[in-house]
């Protein structure tokens, strides 16, 4: 990062930028902004009036929208790095009802020679995770966040100002959302779900996570499981540690306006019960998630006593119940391939099958070294378990 710009004012009288309004008097200057709006600080005709030039505008915005700006990280950077009076900002206030603390949420910071920084609908959020460990804000785990910074400046700062994205790029905290997910129960009176919430992992690159080939299976994952009025399979198999449950804690957020139904291992059993497929009935549409489902969709004709599990499974998913149910299913396993059912692999039954492995050592590196290990330690291919469990840091990712 190059020096902080120089901030001398001036006001362009002959400055041959296209944006530039030497003469044209400030009341129409400040017409050529937009209307200023209630809670809002009208950034571009201060920028008008100060500079006589309309401004060049860099929105920084990530692609994920997970990721937030952590305003003041940010705010540090530029008051210790770029040597800015932050006392001198124009700002809003509000106070935090949770808190009891008052908290900027708009923000126009003046450089100095054209360049403006606007942060705009900040907010304390507690909702957050930290992989950069930044200062928290507040008690319980407040972060003052944004989704959006804009700079606005003359042209002859473009490369300054590209500088200075990159470095608030690496100044955030990530949303941590969550989603209700409705766990099969069983009591005297029958079945009955009751709602859990599901933390969505801070997965920022699936790539890296599980190799470039499994990104195009995600996505035929999402935009089926996103189809209204479907069915079909998910069969997602591997080694312990792969990740598998990790991955269904990610996809289950990207899923909208369906129910999530969680089949826990020790329920799975209940599937072959003739009163669990009325139960079923009471939900259309949604989704089944059973995990560690190899004893029920072992290969009928390897069993001594065929399980009517594999039969449901097999009707609600390709069957007369799955053309009046529309009921999708995600199924996780241990065990190898060959050992399930085969008319669980028909073709228009599977929606993907895919078997989760350990990342080669490249992609194992790289992981590691992202998540703060280093690489050093890292010789060989590992799980993803293997790699956020080093040093024995406990890292609650799942299988």
């Amino acid at each position: 990062m190059r020096d902080k710009t120089d901030t001398t004012s001036e006001q362009n009288d002959n400055s041959p930028c296209a944006g530039a309004c030497p003469n044209t008097p400030v009341e129409a200057l400040v017409e050529l902004g937009q209307k200023n709006h209630y809670g809002a600080i009208p950034t571009v005709r201060l920028f008008l009036a100060k500079y006589h030039t309309y401004p060049n505008t860099l929105e920084c915005t990530n692609n994920d929208e997970d990721i937030l700006y952590h305003v003041t990280t940010v705010l540090d950077y530029i008051r210790d790095e770029l040597k800015h009076d932050i006392n001198q900002d124009c700002v809003l206030r509000r106070r935090h009802q949770r808190t009891k603390q008052k908290y900027v949420y708009s923000r126009v910071t003046d450089l100095g020679n054209g360049i403006m920084i606007e942060f705009s609908d900040a907010s304390l959020n507690c909702e957050v995770q930290n992989p950069n460990n930044l200062k928290v804000d507040h008690a319980d785990n407040y972060f003052l966040t944004t989704e959006e910074i804009k700079i606005y400046y003359l042209p002859k700062h473009d490369v300054f100002v590209d500088d200075l994205s990159e470095r608030f790029s690496q100044m955030t905290v990530f949303s941590s959302k969550s989603c209700t997910l409705e766990m099969v129960c069983k009591n005297d009176c029958g079945y009955y779900l009751r709602g859990i919430k599901i933390k969505k992992p801070l997965i920022t690159d699936l790539a890296l996570h599980y190799g470039t080939n499994f990104v195009s299976t995600h996505d035929k994952i999402l935009t089926n499981l996103n189809k209204k009025e479907s069915k079909g399979i998910v069969l997602l198999h591997g080694i312990p540690g792969s990740g598998k449950t990790h991955y269904i804690r990610y996809l289950i957020q990207e899923v909208q306006d369906k129910t999530l139904i969680y089949i826990p291992p020790d329920m799975a059993k209940e599937i072959a019960s003739p009163a669990f497929l009325p139960f079923l009935m009471e939900y259309q549409d949604a989704i089944l998630i059973i995990e560690d489902a190899e004893n029920i969709i072992k290969d009928r004709n390897e069993s001594a006593a065929p399980s009517q599990a594999v039969a449901n499974l097999l009707n609600l998913s390709d069957g007369l119940l799955g053309d009046a149910m529309h009921q999708q299913i995600i199924a996780t396993f241990n065990c190898d391939l060959t050992t399930i059912d085969p008319a669980l692999l028909r073709k228009g039954r599977l929606i993907a099958n895919y078997e989760f492995n350990k990342l080669d050592l490249e992609s194992s590196k790289i992981l590691s070294d992202k998540l703060g290990f280093g690489r050093e330690c890292v010789n060989e291919p590992m799980t993803l378990a293997e790699i956020y469990n080093q040093n024995g840091k406990n890292s609650q990712l799942d299988d």
